[in-house]
């Protein structure tokens, strides 16, 4: 897969599960993706939430998407960016996570915390080829 190709099949399979570190053990849980353009793979937490708190401290992550229909496993392995944009955030709550309103609303916009993978390594997995294919090095 290339850069493009990588960018295409989160489109259509916009949830993950996210490995962190908390204290030297492992912490896996599934995330979406509710921003997806050419400078990576942005996700949007709690400030509060443990996730938050272990990206902070440890922005390593090895994120798995996997499509059923294409029995394709992508996974993807870097290093998180904290973003400070206002704006992609009032987006994604007003088009992607508009559960999120409420919560905003009474607590203001820095109750969310962005993160963005923008380079890291790729490696795919089918269930057709049971062999990993082999990675593919991105770069956003």
């Amino acid at each position: 897969m290339n850069r493009e190709e990588i960018l295409e099949f989160v489109r259509r399979n916009t949830t993950s599960f996210m490995a962190t570190v908390d204290g030297g053990e492992p912490c896996v849980r599934a995330m979406t993706s509710p921003h997806i353009d050419d400078d990576g793979i942005t996700f949007c937490t709690g400030t509060g939430k443990d996730v938050c708190r272990q990206l902070l401290a440890n922005p390593s992550v090895e994120l798995c998407f996997w499509s059923r229909g294409e029995r394709l496993q992508l996974r993807i392995r870097g290093k998180l960016e904290k973003l400070d944009d206002e704006e992609l955030k009032k987006q994604i709550v007003e088009t992607r996570f508009t559960f999120l309103k409420p919560v905003v609303e009474q607590f203001g916009w820095d109750t969310l915390t962005l993160f963005r993978i923008s380079k890291g390594k790729a490696r795919t997995w089918s269930g057709e080829s049971p062999a990993e294919i082999n990675p593919v090095v991105f770069d956003f």
